[in-house]
């Protein structure tokens, strides 16, 4: 997403929510300085190949029926949580978009044989990022939503699934195909309210409205 795009997507986020942008860049350093270089590199060679169109999986409650429901043909790209749900369901993912919300042991396992995540960082997962960036022992691409810091880049996007859209358009993807995204009934998540849950998938709904207009392909994935 560009800039110009983003920004003040951002800060009026941040407005709606109250969040401090200078929490968004201590963690984004911090990552920035655990990941260093690694980040840069493993972002080019992902950048290498990368298909014209993707298949998103988001983490509604209702993903596992839809997968099991369509032809998986595309390059499937996880937002955080959706990644144990593939490989529940014997589909292992081939990049994976986190802010460390899900099972972060799934990921750093598949990230391991060879699957790149793109690691987020904002004002709410400092600790895990400190605690869990060095796991990855795979190809990791650092990601924050404020202004990067050397290594660390901002694709744009908020919640997990709209991120990876918003990436998956940057590395060069056309078509953004969507499974697993319920705007109107977000899933449960221990210690989480289903209120701001909810606010923050009407950003996401908008994010990804603006991605259509970039001229990106954003459609719900069917069989």
């Amino acid at each position: 997403m560009r800039q110009e795009v983003w920004n003040p997507l951002y800060k009026r986020i941040c407005q709606d929510f109250g969040f401090d942008p200078s929490e968004d860049l201590k963690s984004a350093l911090s990552l920035s300085g655990l990941l260093a270089n690694r980040s840069s590199k493993s972002l080019a060679n992902v950048r290498k190949d990368f298909p014209d169109s993707v298949l998103v999986c988001g983490g509604s409650e209702r993903l596992s029926d839809e997968i099991s429901s369509i032809d998986i043909r595309w390059f499937v790209v996880a937002a955080d949580s959706a990644t144990t749900v593939l490989l529940e369901s014997g589909l292992r993912p081939d990049m994976i978009v986190t802010d460390l919300d899900g099972v972060i042991e799934d990921q750093i396992e598949v990230n391991g044989q060879g699957v790149p995540v793109f690691l987020h960082a904002h004002g709410d997962n400092q600790k895990a990022i400190e605690r869990h960036a060095k796991s990855f022992g795979g190809p990791v691409v650092g990601t924050c939503q404020c202004e990067p810091p050397d290594h660390v880049f901002n694709f744009g996007g908020f919640t997990d699934g709209d991120r990876a859209a918003c990436i998956s358009a940057e590395l060069g993807a056309k078509t953004v195909n969507l499974v697993g995204f319920d705007f109107d009934n977000p899933s449960e998540k221990p210690g989480k309210s289903r209120d701001i849950k909810k606010r923050k998938l009407t950003w996401a709904k908008e994010i990804l409205d603006e991605l259509a207009k970039e001229g990106v392909e954003v459609v719900m994935a069917s069989g």
